[in-house]
């Protein structure tokens, strides 16, 4: 049975949140008639699949012994969504009201559209709106890649050009939006208000940064930045995505290397006083920006572990074709009601 409207769900060890995330998914789905809501579960270890299975939604279970991301996730699920629209969204994501109904309408309107987001608010841990996370467009905007947290995405999109990487575990949805732009397709924004999504790690501070770095090593995603780089290159993009989501980085190592051969070179060739007047004036430079000498410390320690995260993942290049990917599943006993009509 074809839908109009596919919820793809993901999470993992969700089982004290996912009630309100399938709260919010089941009353905007209100909104179009014949929605499906498809949880993909990264192989939980608490309670979460009976949760969910007791809001009368579909689950799909990945083993273990896959490859576990966000990406894979929302791989998996849009191979068994029947939808012709498909929104992704987390598990810490609440969907709002009335952006459904104005996004798909956007779509009909347009042909050429393979995906649309709209305002998404960041929250902290403690729940306060978190500020400038994201520019806000008070118009229609065209985009090159859209905020993974819920997106919204055209199916025949995502079957003619592939549907996000199941092999990345970061920055997915950046490679995904510049491989549809390459093959013609349009993303864009709407000024609507659309869902919010709660960063536990949102880097404000040294110590929420050094956190979100370990947590990257423990769960083996640091430098996997440089993979999906990789895949970007090998797609013919890689420029682009480099510049799109590394511009400041590359500034950054740029700035390094500058300051090595100012070190380094003789006084009579580069006086060290130059040395201490780039230091200063790039250190003045991002203080103006960033209005606060902890989030200036911050910004360049970020862009340092950003450099140390993109060689970590050198020894890990290899690229494997999507289609290569395991779709061993358990697919759990349908409930009741998995349906809006």
């Amino acid at each position: 049975m074809n839908h109009k409207l596919s919820i793809v769900i993901i999470g993992r060890n969700e089982e004290k949140s996912i009630g309100k995330c399938l709260e919010a998914a089941l009353s905007a789905a209100q909104e179009i008639s014949n929605t499906e809501i498809i949880f993909v579960d990264s192989a939980s270890t608490d309670k979460t699949v009976s949760v969910v299975q007791s809001f009368g939604v579909r689950v799909i279970s990945l083993l273990p012994t896959m490859k576990l991301s966000p990406s894979a996730g929302r791989y998996v699920g849009s191979q068994y969504a029947k939808g012709e629209y498909i929104l992704f969204v987390d598990a810490d994501t609440l969907v709002y009201k009335n952006f459904l109904s104005a996004a798909i309408k956007h779509f009909e309107n347009n042909p050429k559209i393979a995906g649309i987001n709209g305002w998404i608010d960041d929250l902290n841990e403690k729940g306060e709106i978190l500020k400038d996370v994201e520019p806000r467009f008070d118009k229609i905007t065209d985009v090159k890649w859209l905020r993974g947290p819920c997106c919204l995405y055209r199916k025949a999109a995502l079957q003619i050009n592939g549907s996000f990487n199941p092999y990345l575990m970061v920055e997915e949805e950046a490679e995904l939006g510049l491989r549809l732009i390459k093959n013609h397709w349009k993303l864009c924004v709407l000024p609507v208000p659309m869902a919010c999504h709660t960063r536990c790690y949102h880097l404000q501070t040294l110590s929420s940064l050094i956190a979100a770095f370990k947590r990257d090593i423990d769960v083996k995603r640091a430098g996997e930045l440089t993979k999906t780089a990789a895949y970007a290159f090998k797609e013919g993009f890689g420029l682009a995505f480099c510049w799109l989501r590394l511009k400041t980085t590359i500034i950054f190592s740029a700035w390094l290397v500058l300051l090595v051969l100012c070190f380094f070179l003789p006084n009579f060739l580069y006086p060290k006083v130059d040395f201490f007047l780039i230091v200063l004036l790039v250190g003045v430079v991002v203080l103006l920006k960033k209005r606060s000498i902890t989030q200036t410390l911050v910004f360049f320690a970020t862009k340092f572990l950003t450099v140390v995260d993109l060689f970590m993942g050198l020894p890990k290049l290899n690229f494997k074709h999507p289609f290569s990917f395991s779709m061993d599943i358990i697919e759990h006993k349908v409930p009741l009601q998995t349906e809006n009509a």
